[in-house]
C-alpha cells in the first residue's frame, strides 16, 4: 500500500520494510514505548502504539485499536518486518498505519482514536 505523504511529513525517512516471517519472533518483555487510549470501561484499550528498539539500533513499532464493535492488532516484534530508523519515525509510521486502518470508519470511538492520533502528531512531545 503507498502511503500518501503530507508537506511536513517529507521530513521522515522511509520506513525500512523487510519480509514478514511468520516464525519469526515478537517482544516478550516490555516494550521501550506504549502510547495507549485507554478504554473507560474495558480491560483492553481503545488503541495502542508499541515503540521498541531492535538490536541492530532500528526501531520496530506495533498498533492495535478496538472500536465500533471491530478491531485489530499485533504485538511489536522483527517477525511484522515494520522498522524505522528512528524512534520519531516509527511512532509516526505507527500513527499513519492506524489511521489508514480507520480510514473507511466514521463511527464515534473511531472518531476518539482518530482524535488521539492527531493529538500525539501535535504533541512534540510525543516524538521525544
Amino acid at each position: 500500500m503507498m502511503q500518501q505523504l503530507g508537506l511536513f511529513d517529507t521530513i521522515r525517512r522511509p520506513p525500512i520494510r523487510k519480509p514478514v516471517d511468520a516464525d519469526g519472533e515478537v517482544l516478550r518483555s516490555d516494550p521501550d514505548h506504549t502510547f495507549r487510549l485507554k478504554h473507560p470501561r474495558m480491560a483492553w484499550d481503545r488503541a495502542r502504539i508499541e515503540v521498541h528498539r531492535h538490536q541492530d539500533g532500528s526501531w520496530m513499532w506495533s498498533t492495535s485499536f478496538y472500536c465500533d464493535n471491530a478491531g485489530g492488532g499485533y504485538r511489536v516484534g522483527e517477525k511484522w518486518g515494520k522498522f524505522a530508523e528512528t524512534r520519531d519515525d516509527a511512532l509516526f509510521y505507527a500513527i499513519s498505519e492506524i489511521e489508514q486502518r480507520l480510514d473507511a470508519k466514521d463511527g464515534p470511538e473511531t472518531a476518539l482514536i482518530l482524535k488521539w492520533t492527531a493529538s500525539l502528531k501535535d504533541n512534540p512531545e510525543a516524538f521525544k
